[in-house]
């Protein structure tokens, strides 16, 4: 933990909502999800919006980084999507992309 983590934290700063617009539950105001408080009717902004775990459907904080129940870890979901590889059954050689020919051994995959 280095000295911006503790400024942010004293800040209210969330990494995790940071920037993301919405509503404001109580009063329908425009506000963003790292504001501590709506500007309009002054409710707190972190106890109105909740991030729920899709494993196993509890309720957490915006700024956490994984479930408080079962420990499902919110990070990765940001990283986007995994890659494919294609594995050559012959060379075990491994393309990211599908070939009709395998490059290092010119078997043929038709």
């Amino acid at each position: 933990m280095g000295i911006l983590d503790i400024l942010k934290g004293a800040a209210g700063g969330r990494s995790a909502a940071k920037g993301q617009k919405a509503k404001c539950p109580n009063c329908g105001e425009q506000v963003t999800l790292d504001m501590i408080r709506c500007p309009k009717c002054g409710v707190r902004i972190k106890s109105m919006f909740r991030r729920k775990c899709p494993k196993c459907q509890t309720l957490n904080e915006l700024d956490i980084s994984k479930c408080k129940k079962c420990g499902y870890d919110f990070e990765p979901e940001s990283g986007g999507p995994k890659k494919t590889y294609f594995l050559c059954p012959i060379c075990k050689y491994k393309m990211t992309t599908f070939m009709t020919r395998c490059p290092a051994c010119n078997t043929r995959f038709v």
